[in-house]
């Protein structure tokens, strides 16, 4: 009985993977950075769930032989959950915590409870509003961990003086002095991640700044009030809890 069962498991597992390598084949001409590590299994019966992840996260799901496709919203109607957002959001996380925490411009919380990423633009006005509610944010327990997004066509200085703040030797009172008072540090030019994290931004679908995401991945997009963004922070904790 237990030859039965091991060559049984034998039998299933080197079908799985004469499926994935099948799938695999089926993608590489449409996305060719796919890796095996990149499909996994579903909660759609006959369908591999594949996680996109250049040049910008997306998630689809792909029959058994790769021969049927579905992208978009993937909806279970049972739960009510987005099935899609899931993954997409736990990939999010995964380049998000990637990135060193010294390239970041952290404004901790003194009771710190939560942390969101904020993508800005040091000349977007709905940014130095959100900033102007730094004081407030952080009596909530948000920490606040900025990165760079300088969108050119509607600001086509925003770059340079982001890189200007980056390589300042205080990047945090740089930040806040900019966004405040339009002060703009002297610091001489120095390796910085402004353009890398534009790039970052765009592979996590940013269009517009700010772009604030969520410990477990999810997107908010433009501006709320302090109180308001934490109400958002709370539902989508109990959100994703019921995933």
């Amino acid at each position: 009985m237990k030859k039965f069962l091991l060559l049984s498991l034998i039998v299933f597992t080197n079908s799985v993977n004469a499926n994935v390598d099948t799938v695999l084949n089926k993608l590489k001409p449409f996305f060719p950075t796919i890796e095996s590590e990149n499909i996994s299994s579903s909660e759609l019966d006959g369908f591999y769930e594949v996680a996109i992840t250049n040049p910008q996260i997306d998630v689809l799901y792909i029959s058994f032989d790769g021969r049927y496709v579905i992208q978009g919203a993937v909806t279970d109607l049972e739960l009510m959950a987005n099935l899609s957002s899931k993954r997409i959001n736990l990939e999010r996380k995964i380049v998000l915590n990637s990135i060193d925490e010294d390239k970041k411009i952290v404004f901790e919380a003194e009771n710190e409870q939560y942390i969101i990423h904020v993508f800005t633009d040091v000349d977007c006005p709905y940014c130095a509003k959100l900033h102007s509610n730094m004081d407030r944010m952080n009596s909530l327990g948000i920490t606040v961990k900025y990165l760079a997004s300088p969108i050119a066509q509607l600001h086509p200085d925003a770059q340079s003086a982001m890189e200007k703040i980056w390589c300042a030797e205080d990047k945090a009172i740089a930040l806040h002095d900019y966004k405040t008072n339009r002060n703009l540090p002297d610091s001489p030019d120095c390796p910085n991640p402004v353009a890398e994290q534009l790039v970052i931004s765009q592979q996590l679908g940013v269009n517009g700044t700010p772009s604030i995401f969520f410990e477990n991945g999810s997107n908010l997009p433009g501006y709320l009030e302090p109180e308001e963004l934490l109400n958002s922070i709370l539902n989508s904790i109990a959100q994703y809890r019921q995933l």
